[in-house]
């Protein structure tokens, strides 16, 4: 049964990245259909993360009550609506208030998978279920590329934004006629002790415990780094096209070998990460340093695009330099809920919610520096992308140094029940 979970939970990531990148994928008709400027094109951007955190915040929390099965067929079934509802889009303030309301009810996703997958695998495979989710948030956004592409090349943008509202509907009743919301008895026991402690939490030990450099560097280390997802579902299609100048189905076929290749990577990252906390339980050694060392040596290859602009080179980079730094975004929920584990959805909404509020700036900022260098394209380009790699490098140093999760005592025991439990489901 964990393996049926994990797999609609990757599926579920595969529609909700589809739905956040499928608006880069048709920059250029859309752009042209609403006459748009590269400034409203990043206000477009922009708008899908403006209520995104707070939403995500608020969602992970019910989940947290009232389940998370619950949760995520109630917000899947929205995404269905809106997105058939792209089809009566007619002028650029409507774009932009489906974007604002998508943004909204996709902002949960994330932290409920997280969350819900935490619950069926024992630590030591956790690094590993994560990275699945996450994966499927790369196969969305790029390796469907060419498909999406097709799509719309054929029958037009909104046609494609209305087949990724039938996958939702495909997806809800899939989810709720095969899965369940525990993996077993035992662990629903222990979530009505959690759901129980809800109601106790000190505001005051909570915001402390927020602001203490374990959570701040791990959410600025994961803000960082969904700069860089933003602008891959956003501006990577532009880039490619009016930069490094491919065609349309070069692109697509690009996009699509970026996201293969990166997926391989962050997930071997992780596995070597899961392997190294069975190996030593060393939370610091095994979590910390491999995600820092992978955020910086992805900055570098992101940087080294500005240099060689050779097409080839160009790809392989954006290869590596995906694949590395994407390595916190399964290994931060993973610190996170260790941080205070009977609020894992909450926990995990806060850090992945604020770092979407680069969501909110990485777009526009993008698109006022691409401006600001006037007809020079490429420079306007690699300015930007020598922004985000300098964030990056940086948070990516600062993670190194500051973040030092606390050395759960229910580790050895979860995992030991969690193996015995799991392998009953």
């Amino acid at each position: 049964m964990r393996w049926v979970v994990l797999i609609l939970l990757f599926f579920g990531a595969v529609i909700n990245f589809a739905d956040k990148s499928i608006v880069g994928l048709a920059a250029v008709p859309i752009m042209k259909e609403f006459d748009l400027s590269y400034a409203e094109w990043g206000l477009v951007g922009s708008s899908y993360y403006w209520l995104y955190p707070v939403t995500g915040i608020f969602g992970a929390a019910w989940a947290d009550r009232l389940g998370a099965k619950k949760v995520l067929g109630s917000i899947m079934l929205i995404w269905t609506v809106l997105q058939f509802g792209v089809l009566a889009i007619t002028a650029l303030p409507f774009l932009i208030l489906y974007r604002i309301l998508l943004g909204a009810f996709e902002g949960p996703y994330s932290p409920i998978a997280y969350s819900h997958a935490d619950k069926w695998f024992p630590p030591k495979l956790k690094g590993f279920a994560n990275s699945v989710v996450v994966g499927g948030g790369t196969v969305g956004a790029m390796i469907v590329a060419p498909i999406l592409v097709s799509l719309i090349t054929i029958f037009g943008w909104k046609v494609a934004f209305a087949a990724l509202g039938a996958a939702s509907l495909v997806w809800f009743f899939l989810f709720q006629f095969l899965t369940k919301e525990n993996p077993v008895e035992v662990h629903e026991q222990v979530q009505k002790k959690k759901k129980a402690k809800l109601e106790k939490i000190n505001m005051k030990d909570f915001l402390v415990l927020l602001a203490s450099p374990t959570a701040l560097f791990t959410t600025l280390a994961y803000f960082s780094t969904y700069i860089l997802v933003v602008w891959f579902s956003v501006w990577l299609p532009i880039y490619l096209v009016e930069a490094i100048k491919m065609t349309p189905g070069q692109m697509g076929t690009s996009v699509a070998i970026i996201g293969v290749v990166s997926v391989c990577i962050y997930m071997g990252v992780s596995m070597i990460s899961d392997h190294l906390f069975k190996k030593n339980q060393n939370w610091r050694s095994s979590r910390v340093y491999v995600v820092a060392g992978s955020m910086i040596l992805g900055a570098l290859f992101f940087s080294s695009i500005m240099i060689f602009q050779n097409p080839i080179w160009v790809i392989g980079a954006m290869c590596l330099a995906k694949g590395l730094t994407y390595a916190i975004l399964p290994i931060g929920p993973t610190i996170m809920i260790n941080e205070m584990q009977e609020r894992g959805g909450l926990m995990t909404s806060i850090l992945t919610s604020s770092g979407n509020i680069a969501g909110i700036v990485a777009p526009l900022v993008t698109g006022y520096i691409i401006s600001l260098a006037g007809g020079n394209q490429l420079l306007g380009y690699n300015l930007s992308i020598l922004f985000m790699a300098t964030l990056v490098l940086v948070f990516g140093i600062l993670f190194a140094l500051f973040v030092k999760p606390v050395k759960s005592t229910g580790n050895q025991a979860n995992e030991q029940t969690g193996d015995i439990d799991l392998k009953s489901s």
